[in-house]
């Protein structure tokens, strides 16, 4: 049985097998995104992989 929702690193989890990116959008800015939160697969299997393309976006959202 596969395990959904399997936390690995900030702000992934894996899905399906399939490594996620999610992260809850800052209260100021909110009023710019349809959601508070993004949430977007990473496209791959790897925990590795995954934990490297979770690092720019992540970062994105730090920066303001």
């Amino acid at each position: 049985m596969a395990h959904v929702g399997v936390h690995f690193r900030p702000h992934t989890f894996s899905k399906d097998g399939i490594f996620q990116f999610r992260r809850h959008v800052p209260v100021e800015l909110r009023r710019h995104y349809s959601s508070p939160k993004i949430s977007y697969s990473l496209r791959t299997r790897s925990a590795r992989v995954a934990a490297v393309r979770a690092v720019r976006p992540a970062n994105q959202v730090d920066e303001f």
